[in-house]
């Protein structure tokens, strides 16, 4: 019906039943006494973290979200009755619990400026506060009064030995992309924990939810390699891409990986641009003027089921074209912002169109695709990074290559269905989408196998400091540098795929599909079903195995190449092989 608008209940999105939703006294939390109560922890980064230790908010699991935005895409505001209803799940009995929200920037023309208006918990009003982080694990709790708990670093201690011996509460928001990594080391972090003390405690187990009303601007966040993401303003709108922590700069949330919610989006936005969300599009309504809209406005529904990792949730607004079609069972979406020239948008599109076929070449190593729809969205803000949002890629700056569509299209199984389980894990899931580039120029050239043995050699032939870092153990400011993050571990994978046999090395990426599709993975267990397809199963193979992933992944060897970089490769590579005979591990 024109004019109708869609009513989503948060228990109906999450498909959930809400035992204790609403309820004052829940008769078990009254019969056990609150005796046991506390507040959640404010980070779920492990103690000793340098990799954005204030994120993430421990004490519930993150089920549904249900977003609805009221959005004036002209002034790039957020209106009165904008906010977020989050269900969660009490995982011990809460006095309180936080989420992470960046209201305010010091960047104060393209970082956001956003208002709390009001919390409830379970529709009751809560009291809120914006408080600073505090290093992970430490002792004096989350309120610690001492300043150098509070402190931003990318090294542990803050600033060396020398300086403040604890370890850094924040990654630090550096100002551009030519500031010193040291830069704002032991200077205060920002109060970005919002901190919700509901009218009474939730007893453990008990499924609740939040909503937080809020207005304002929304923005980027400064990150620790001196680059922004988030929220970038667009010609009419916001286009977003918020990899690793800037979904925070446009909603609130529980900021990490692990983190891994349905979606439900309703978006009131102002009349005439289009709302582009994860999932499949499921109604659009118009609505004539009103106060806020005099010009009327249209609700764009979209619907996520499926776990979406916190830094892969997409929501931009604008005028955005917006097609689909549906090949082999999954529904492809494809937009584009107007603004790009129709020249432009022409050789786009001749590349938007490949994405069906390249989902069939990457299933064909990594098994089914994951999700009921794929797609793509390109907006004209020069991000300078495009992202795997899962199941609407962004490409930033108006253009798209196939290089980097092969590698985002990949991530929908590596990062997306399957999440790293920390941002220390980064490398895996790069590295995997790095491979499907690799894969990309192989299927083009004249022989699959030798293009990427070539590729492999290339690689393994750099010096310099290209092999100084440790895949699993950056800081922020080289998380996405290229040659830790996606060039090294990419070249493990080839000389792993050879270790292994094509054949052994598909099926291991089909069962880690199978095994931790829909939630996260740490490095153990990763390594641990790579160990199961290893066609010699003799302990000094297994061990040899165990080496390899050491010295591949975990390793930071002295700068120049040569002898400082893996011992270990692989059959027909080069470099020392993984075979001392055929079958046989020495």
């Amino acid at each position: 019906m024109a004019g109708r608008r869609l009513i989503i209940t948060v228990a109906a999105c999450a498909g959930l039943a809400l035992p204790w939703l609403g309820q004052a006294s829940p008769a078990g939390a009254a019969a056990a006494g609150y005796g046991g109560c506390s507040a959640g922890a404010r980070t779920l980064a492990p103690p000793g973290s340098v990799l954005y230790p204030e994120t993430g908010n421990g004490g519930y699991t993150s089920l549904h979200t249900l977003v609805h935005l009221v959005y004036n895409a002209t002034a790039n505001r957020f209106l009165p009755g904008n906010g977020v209803t989050l269900t969660d799940r009490a995982t011990q009995c809460l006095t309180s619990f936080s989420l992470d929200f960046e209201r305010r920037s010091a960047n104060t023309s393209a970082g956001p400026d956003m208002t709390v208006n009001s919390v409830t918990v379970n529709g009751r009003p809560a009291r809120f506060r914006f408080v600073q982080p505090t290093y992970p694990g430490d002792p004096n709790g989350p309120d610690d009064p001492a300043p150098a708990a509070h402190e931003a670093s990318q090294t542990n201690p803050v600033g060396g030995p020398y300086n403040n011996p604890l370890p850094p509460a924040c990654s630090p928001q550096l100002p551009n992309s030519d500031a010193a990594a040291d830069s704002l080391d032991g200077t205060q972090c920002p109060a970005n924990k919002l901190v919700i003390t509901p009218s009474a405690p939730i007893p453990n187990g008990a499924i609740f939810a939040v909503t937080v009303r809020y207005t304002g601007r929304p923005g980027v966040h400064n990150d620790g390699d001196g680059t922004t993401e988030g929220w970038f303003r667009a010609p009419d709108g916001g286009f977003v891409t918020t990899e690793p922590v800037g979904s925070e700069d446009w909603m609130p949330l529980n900021d990490y990986p692990t983190a891994k919610p349905g979606y439900d989006f309703s978006d009131t936005v102002t009349a005439g641009r289009t709302a582009v969300a994860n999932g499949v599009l499921v109604s659009v309504q118009r609505h004539g003027a009103s106060r806020e809209f005099p010009g009327g406005s249209v609700t764009w529904n979209w619907h996520a089921g499926m776990p979406v990792a916190s830094y892969l949730v997409e929501d931009s607004v604008g005028n955005y074209s917006l097609t689909s079609r549906v090949v082999n069972g999954i529904r492809f979406y494809q937009a584009q912002d107007t603004a790009i020239s129709a020249a432009q948008r022409k050789k786009n599109l001749a590349i938007m169109n490949m994405q069906p076929d390249i989902t069939a070449f990457e299933s064909q190593f990594n098994g089914p695709f994951p999700f009921r729809s794929d797609g793509i969205i390109i907006g004209t803000p020069r991000a300078g990074f495009e992202e795997e949002m899962e199941t609407m890629i962004t490409f930033a700056g108006g253009v798209i290559d196939t290089d980097t569509l092969y590698h985002e299209n990949m991530h929908q199984w590596w990062g997306d269905n399957v999440t790293e389980g920390g941002y220390h894990m980064t490398f895996f899931k790069e590295g995997l989408a790095t491979l499907a580039e690799f894969f990309y120029h192989a299927r083009r050239a004249p022989n699959f196998q030798a293009s990427l043995v070539k590729q492999f050699n290339q690689i393994y032939a750099s010096g310099g400091d290209f092999w100084t870092v440790a895949p699993s153990d950056p800081y922020p400011y080289v998380l996405f540098d290229t040659s830790n993050t996606y060039d090294r571990p990419g070249a493990a994978y080839i000389a792993l795929r050879q270790i292994l046999g094509p054949g052994n090395f598909d099926r291991a990426l089909r069962q880690l599909q199978r095994s931790y599709g829909g939630g996260s993975i740490s490095e153990a267990q990763l390594e641990a079903v790579f160990h199961r397809w290893l066609p010699v199963h003799s302990g000094s193979c297994q061990a040899r195995l165990s080496q390899f992933f050491s010295q591949w992944f975990d390793t930071a060897y002295r700068a120049g190449g040569g002898a400082n970089r893996p011992m270990i490769t692989g059959p027909g590579l080069a470099g020392p092989g993984f075979y001392s005979a055929p079958g046989v591990c020495r």
